[in-house]
């Protein structure tokens, strides 16, 4: 699965959440892998949990 965003936008105050520390180089995450995001302004924590790709026939 590709990289998620480098800057999302936080839920709790609106402001601008960047990834903390380790982002791998390929660009490719395995699902399951944690990206945790702190937010700029509040301090707040978000983590990104990369899931499966959806199957088109539900």
């Amino acid at each position: 699965m590709p990289l998620p965003d480098a800057e999302i936008t936080c839920v709790d105050c609106g402001g601008a959440c960047y990834p903390l520390g380790w982002h791998p180089e390929d660009g490719e995450l395995e699902a399951g892998t944690v990206l945790p995001y702190r937010c700029r302004d509040c301090m707040d924590r978000w983590d990104i949990v990369i899931g499966e790709e959806a199957d088109e026939g539900w």
